[in-house]
């Protein structure tokens, strides 16, 4: 935990450990019971959503290049950007009256975020 608060990782998976067939560690007598293991998870999970709300929150007011996926509803597109990987990071919204194309690059202006994503506008 303390290592994650002082990193501040952008992103950060965390999953529980489970025994391997044939690794030394699932030998072990005294291994760690299912409940403890989920409570330490979520407790890493949880400090890293508070670093990326955190960080989420900094961006608000700063412009960021963008990559447009697709319109999603009237006047909203999905977007990522260069550091976002697809269907695993988060998304960057962006409303607006402007008809964009899937591959276009643009600025974006950030001006909130719900959970993991953000939401913007195109930068003037």
């Amino acid at each position: 935990m303390s290592f994650v608060e002082e990193i501040k990782f952008d992103r950060l998976g965390c999953f529980s450990y489970s025994r391997e067939e044939g690794t030394p560690a699932a030998e072990f007598e005294d291994q760690v019971a299912e409940e403890q293991k989920e409570q330490w998870r979520d407790e890493v999970m949880e400090l890293q959503q508070k670093i990326v709300f955190e960080r989420n929150n900094a961006l608000i007011g700063q412009k960021i290049s963008c990559f447009v996926e697709g319109k999603i509803e009237d006047d909203v597109y999905v977007a990522r950007t260069y550091g976002d990987a697809p269907d695993v990071d988060g998304n960057i919204f962006i409303e607006t009256t402007h008809e964009l194309m899937s591959g276009d690059i643009l600025d974006v202006l950030v001006t909130g975020f719900k959970d993991y994503d953000l939401i913007g506008e195109i930068a003037e």
